[in-house]
């Protein structure tokens, strides 16, 4: 596909990892970096295309939003992910978004999954994402074709982006988050810190004073 990226910040060698949420190549991305346990909601599993993509990467697929009753089934099958030993990332904002949707970029955290994070006992650490274009030509934007979000439809949106040239990405890996009173509490620390990192990769342009750092392609 092209796409390069930069990685700043200590890998996860296990645990949870959330970041904010911009497109299907999110989890390519994140893939290409370092082994990961993906978590998505139950209907990717059957989308064309992502649902293969997915099930290939040994994403572990949950009930999303279905209320008390599926909370035990979840448990079991975050429980599951964590057993793996691997990193396992989810996008609390439930959805993507082309990263300026939202107040700083991201939007609110769902906190049904950081209930599994303290049930389970494990540590969280946060991630921040920012795509660019090194050239923005006929009218492509970041926003609109490599963010993929609202009703814009997966076949196109995926040919535009395929035709694209330069398309440029940064993730950012936190520290831990330590403030873990309850749910609530992980959740508002977790977004505030993905927020943090997430203005932070927009204060410099991507690459600027690149030196001994190595490119390496998604795909």
């Amino acid at each position: 596909m092209g796409v390069s990226y930069e990685v700043d910040g200590r890998l996860p060698e296990g645990g949870a990892v959330v970041c904010n949420h911009l497109s299907y190549l999110d989890i390519l991305l994140f893939s290409a970096i370092t082994p990961f346990v993906m978590v998505s909601k139950r209907e990717v599993r059957g989308w064309p295309v992502l649902g293969w993509l997915t099930a290939r990467a040994g994403t572990v697929y949950v009930e999303r939003g279905g209320g008390p009753s599926t909370y035990a089934a979840v448990n079991a099958a975050m429980a599951e992910a964590y057993a793996r030993g691997l990193p396992v990332i989810f996008f609390p904002e439930g959805t993507t978004t082309d990263g300026a949707y939202a107040e700083g970029g991201v939007m609110p955290f769902r906190r049904g999954l950081f209930h599994s994070v303290l049930d389970n006992g494990v540590a969280l650490r946060v991630a921040g994402l920012r795509y660019w274009l090194a050239e923005e030509r006929g009218g492509a934007t970041v926003g609109n074709d490599v963010c993929w979000w609202g009703d814009a439809l997966l076949g196109p949106h995926l040919l535009r982006l395929l035709g694209l040239r330069g398309v440029r990405a940064r993730v950012r890996f936190g520290e831990a988050v330590t403030t873990r009173a309850d749910r609530f509490v992980l959740s508002e620390e977790a977004r505030a810190e993905v927020v943090r990192l997430y203005a932070g990769l927009g204060e410099s342009a991507l690459f600027d004073g690149l030196g001994d750092v190595e490119l390496v392609e998604v795909l």
